[in-house]
């Protein structure tokens, strides 16, 4: 067989992409080379599903987000995923400040009369004007809460919190069930089965071997060679790859530019980090 694409990475991304790929009519196949899904960041994070503040105006990457949390909503009802539609709070702190200023130094700002924060320019509080300026660019309706306001809707903060930008837009999902539903979707969009045998479109456990790949440059064709513990070597005929490893994008891409001349090595420096939440057992 020969796929339209292996999708090579099995997380939030990965899946999502199997997802889409299928749903088109593409013939496609997802390779994850732990033993789990979501082994890596995917399964590691706070599940928020953000609007785009933080990415750059007027940025392929602000549409793309903009774009997609529609169809998070969207999804989730359909699927029964839970969801939290609660915004967010990007707040202020002492130590993302530049200057040794303290909570206490009240010169810079003020509160108007439905207790907002108002900043001046060249203050400290006015990186949150920044924050509200892009959250309304991106197409939010937030807005700039004082300390007060902040503690009064999250007495559980530190006090030292100096204010905050709500972001109403934001919602939140629980980062294992999320990706788990859009696998399950997949599975059922790609079920096919090849000379009596059913082929599972997701197949964990499989690393891809792109030193002993090769691409076939008159047919347009990858060979991509995988590997399972214990087991031969498979090799997935495919007319292209998706590279959604994610920390690891960069080394991948690296591996592809050797095999074929024509992808350029990488130009970014992946930063690997995991999430480090901590879950606790349900109180008594």
């Amino acid at each position: 067989m020969i796929y339209d694409t292996v999708i090579i990475g099995g997380g939030v991304v990965g899946l999502s992409i199997l997802r889409a790929s299928l749903q088109a009519g593409y013939n496609a196949i997802l390779l994850e080379r732990n033993p789990h899904l979501c082994n890596e960041a995917s399964g590691r994070n706070s599940g928020v599903i953000c609007t785009g503040v933080d990415a750059p105006s007027g940025s392929l990457e602000r549409a793309l987000i903009r774009d997609s949390i529609s169809r998070v909503r969207e999804f989730c009802v359909e699927h029964n995923v839970p969801m939290r539609e609660c915004g967010s709070l990007v707040c202020l702190w002492p130590w993302d400040e530049h200057d040794n200023i303290t909570t206490d130094d009240e010169d810079e700002k003020k509160i108007d009369d439905d207790n907002t924060l108002v900043t001046k320019p060249g203050s400290p509080d006015d990186k949150l004007e920044r924050v509200l300026q892009e959250s309304l660019i991106a197409g939010d309706n937030a807005t700039l809460l004082s300390s007060e306001t902040v503690l009064n809707l999250e007495p559980s903060l530190s006090s030292q919190c100096r204010g905050a930008v709500h972001i109403p837009g934001e919602i939140v999902v629980d980062p294992w069930l999320f990706p788990l539903a859009l696998a399950t979707h997949a599975r059922e969009l790609g079920k096919q089965s090849i000379h009596g045998q059913n082929i599972d479109v997701i197949q964990t456990g499989r690393e891809v071997v792109m030193d002993s790949s090769s691409f076939n440059t008159e047919e347009g064709i990858w060979n991509l060679v995988s590997c399972e513990k214990d087991s031969e070597e498979v090799v997935f005929q495919t007319k292209s790859i998706i590279n959604a490893v994610g920390v690891n994008s960069d080394l991948m891409q690296k591996s592809a530019s050797s095999v074929v001349r024509n992808i350029n090595p990488p130009t970014f420096a992946a930063r690997p980090r995991r999430g480090q939440y901590i879950v606790y057992s349900a109180p008594p």
